[in-house]
C-alpha cells in the first residue's frame, strides 16, 4: 500500500508524532512490506498509550481509520490474510520466543517485544507458582489448631474465606485475595501474616508495599491497627512489618532509568512481599516485581478486581482474576483445603490451575444489608442496569441520590448549594486555636468531589476553580496569595528527596511556631504530621475536586461524583464502581439517567494476551 500525502496527513490526525516516529523506525528494518509493517507498528504504539498490551490485528484487518472531520481520504488497513502474510515476511516480526522488535502469536496478536516478554515473565512466574508445597500437610491438625485460633469463626463451622486464604498461603507462592471494599482485605493479611509466622519454623522476612506513596500509607496504617488489637504471642507481633513502602521503592528506582536496582540477577531479600491495592499496578511495574523475586520467594497481592484498571499499561489483576466463579477450586485442591481447614469448599472437574490461588472475600464489613450503597454498587458490579436506577430513585435508601444535570449551570448550582455547607464546618476547625493539623485532616476527608474526567466541563481541574470562586464569595477563603490558609493540595510528581509522592495530599495551614507563616501540613506514619515551606514544594494541585483515579484507595464519610451531562471513553461501569464505593455513608451522583445507564453497560477492556498464557501456557522454563 501507497501512502501518499493526502494519507500520510490523516494517519497523523489518527496516530501522535511519537506513533510514527517508531512506526517509522521499525518499518526501516523490513526488507519489504514496509507499508504494512508502518501501519501495524504506528497502531500498536497507540495502542499502549490507550492501556492495551497489543493489538488484536482481526479487529483492525480491512477497517478504515476514523480520522475525524475530513472524510474525503481515509487509510485502510489490509485485509487479514495480506496483513499477516506481509508481518510474517517482514525480518523485523516473530514469532513467541524470538528476539525480533516486534511479536506476532498464534491468536494474530501484535506487540512490541518488550511488552511481549512482560507478560510472559509475569504468566511464567504464576505457573511455576501453582504447584503444591507439601510441607504443611505433615501436621495437618496442629495447622488447624492454629487456623482456628486466628480465624475463630472457623471452630463453629462457619465458612471463614480469610481462613481459607490463610491456608492456602501454606500451599501457594503466589496467591490474590480480593475483594470489594469493606471486606477486610488488610485485616485479612494482618491475620495471615500472623499465622504464617505462627506455623512457620524460621521467621519471615516481610515487605509491605503498594503502588502508590498513598495507598502504602493506608496499608501501614490499617496493618499496624489490627496488629495492635491482634491476639498473638509477641514474638509473632513483632515480626510483623510496619512499615509500608512503595513498589518503586521496595525494588529501589534508578534516577533516571526505567531499570531497578533489584531485578532477576540481584532478587529481593524477602520470604514473602504483599502488595495492596494491586488493581493499579500496572503491567511493566508487575512483571519486574515478580522477577525480582528470589526463587522461593512468596506473593500476595491484595486489591478488587472490579475497580479501575491501572493508568498505565494493561489490567494485570483483572487479567489473574479471569475464573468465574472465584472460590471454585480444583478437585485436589479442594481435599486439601478440608484437611486442613475442615472445611469443605466448591470444587470443579478441572486440573489444578490459578483458580487455586485466588480467593475473593465475600462478608462486607462496611455496608450492611440497610445500606443502599452496598446494594447499589453491587448492582453497578453486576452490570445490572434496571436495578441499578430502581435503587436509585426510589428513594428506598437514605444514602444514595441522582441529581438530574443537564448543563454545567445545573453543576454550579448544585456546588453551591452543596460545597458551601459542607466545608463550613472544615474552615472552623482550619482557624480553631485548640485544634491541631490531625483534627483539620479527620475533618477535610468527611467530604469529597469525584470527578470522572480531569479536564472539560465536567473536570476535575474547572470543579476546583469553581468551588474556589464560591468558596472565596461565601468569605470561606482568603487569596491573599496562592497558598491560602486551608488550601488541600495533591502532589502530582514523586520528590524522593522530601519523601513526598503523587498523589499525597497535604493542607496549608499556620505554622504554630510561627503563626505569621503558612506551611503546608502532611500525615506521615512514623511522626504523625509534618511541614514543609511551600516554596520547596514539588509540582502540586489544588484538590477539593478529585478524579475518581485519583481517588482510589481512600475513602470519605460523603461523596459527590460527578459524571458528564453525556457519553465520554472514561464513563464506565469500573469507574461508576469504584466510585461509589469511595463513600462511607452518603453518595449522590450527578449526572442524567441516560448517561448513568449507559456508563453501566460500559466496560473496560484492555487488549492483553495474558489470562490465555495463564490458561493455554507455552513450556515454561525452569528458574
Amino acid at each position: 500500500m501507497i501512502i501518499n500525502g493526502s494519507i500520510k496527513k490523516n494517519m497523523e490526525s489518527f496516530f501522535s508524532s511519537f506513533d510514527l516516529q517508531i512506526a517509522k523506525f521499525i518499518s526501516s528494518l523490513a526488507s519489504e512490506n514496509s507499508n504494512d509493517v508502518k501501519l501495524a507498528a504506528a497502531l500498536v504504539s497507540r495502542q499502549l498509550r490507550d492501556g492495551h498490551v497489543c493489538v488484536n490485528l482481526p479487529e483492525y484487518a480491512g477497517q478504515s481509520l476514523a480520522t475525524g472531520d475530513d472524510q474525503i481520504e481515509r487509510v485502510k488497513f489490509p485485509e487479514l490474510s495480506i496483513w499477516l502474510q506481509s508481518l510474517k515476511s517482514a525480518d523485523c516480526i516473530g514469532a513467541p520466543g524470538d528476539f525480533k522488535p516486534m511479536i506476532l502469536d498464534e491468536a494474530h496478536r501484535l506487540y512490541f517485544h518488550r511488552y511481549w516478554q512482560y507478560e510472559q515473565d509475569i504468566a511464567e512466574f504464576i505457573l511455576r507458582s501453582i504447584p503444591n508445597q507439601k510441607d504443611p500437610l505433615t501436621f495437618p491438625k496442629l495447622i488447624r489448631e492454629r487456623l482456628q485460633f486466628y480465624f475463630p469463626e472457623m471452630s463453629i463451622g462457619k465458612i471463614s474465606w480469610p481462613g481459607i486464604a490463610a491456608a492456602a498461603s501454606l500451599m501457594r507462592k503466589f496467591m490474590v485475595i480480593t475483594g470489594s471494599p469493606g471486606t477486610g482485605k488488610t485485616t485479612a493479611i494482618t491475620k495471615i501474616m500472623a499465622f504464617l509466622l505462627n506455623v512457620k519454623k524460621n521467621p519471615l522476612r516481610i515487605a509491605l508495599c503498594a503502588p502508590t506513596g498513598k495507598a502504602a500509607a493506608r496499608l501501614e496504617e490499617s496493618v499496624k491497627k489490627t496488629k495492635a488489637i491482634l491476639n498473638c504471642p509477641a514474638d509473632v507481633k513483632n515480626c510483623i512489618p510496619e512499615e509500608a513502602m512503595t513498589i518503586h521503592r521496595l525494588l529501589g528506582s534508578i534516577r533516571h532509568s526505567p531499570y531497578f536496582h533489584f531485578n532477576e540477577k540481584n532478587t529481593l531479600p524477602y520470604e514473602l512481599i504483599v502488595v495492596d491495592e494491586a488493581s493499579m499496578v500496572d503491567l511493566p511495574l508487575a512483571a519486574k516485581l515478580m522477577t525480582a523475586l528470589a526463587p522461593d520467594a512468596q506473593l500476595i497481592l491484595l486489591g478488587d478486581k472490579d475497580q479501575l484498571a491501572s493508568v498505565e499499561t494493561g489490567a494485570v489483576l483483572g487479567s489473574i482474576c479471569f475464573p468465574d466463579p472465584l472460590n471454585v477450586f480444583s478437585e485436589t485442591f479442594g481435599r486439601q483445603l478440608d484437611e486442613i481447614c475442615g472445611e469443605k469448599t466448591e470444587v470443579s472437574d478441572a486440573l489444578p490451575g490459578v483458580q487455586d490461588c485466588i480467593i475473593e472475600l465475600k462478608q462486607n464489613y462496611r455496608f450492611s444489608e440497610e445500606s443502599g450503597i452496598g446494594h447499589l454498587s453491587r448492582a453497578v458490579k453486576e452490570g445490572d442496569v434496571l436495578h441499578s436506577l430502581s435503587l436509585i430513585k426510589a428513594n428506598t435508601f437514605s444514602d444514595i441520590h441522582l441529581s438530574e444535570i443537564s448543563s454545567p449551570e445545573d453543576v454550579i448550582v448544585l456546588l453551591k448549594e452543596k460545597v458551601v455547607k459542607s466545608y463550613r464546618e472544615y474552615f472552623q476547625s482550619v482557624t480553631s486555636v485548640s485544634l491541631g493539623a490531625g483534627d483539620v485532616f479527620e475533618r477535610f476527608e468527611t467530604f469529597r468531589v469525584l470527578c470522572a474526567l480531569r479536564v472539560g466541563l465536567w473536570g476535575s481541574q474547572r470543579m476546583n476553580a469553581v468551588i474556589e470562586r464560591l468558596l472565596a464569595e461565601s468569605g470561606l477563603i482568603n487569596f491573599t496569595s496562592q497558598y491560602y490558609e486551608g488550601r488541600p493540595i495533591m502532589v502530582v510528581q514523586n520528590d524522593y528527596r522530601l519523601k513526598l509522592f503523587n498523589g499525597d495530599v497535604g493542607i496549608v495551614l499556620r505554622d504554630p511556631a510561627d503563626q505569621k507563616k503558612l506551611k503546608v501540613f502532611f500525615r506521615d506514619q512514623k511522626k504523625g504530621l509534618r511541614s514543609i515551606a511551600p516554596e520547596k514544594l514539588p509540582p502540586c494541585e489544588t484538590v477539593w475536586a478529585m478524579t475518581v483515579h485519583k481517588s482510589q484507595g481512600s475513602e470519605f464519610d460523603k461523596v459527590v461524583l460527578i459524571l458528564s451531562d453525556g457519553d465520554a471513553p472514561v464513563l464506565t461501569r469500573e469507574l461508576l464502581y469504584t466510585g461509589i464505593t469511595r463513600a462511607r455513608f452518603y453518595v449522590d451522583i450527578w449526572t442524567s439517567g441516560d448517561v448513568f445507564m449507559k456508563t453501566i453497560q460500559k466496560q473496560i477492556f484492555r487488549q492483553s494476551g495474558l489470562t490465555d498464557a495463564i490458561k493455554c501456557p507455552r513450556k515454561i522454563s525452569a528458574k
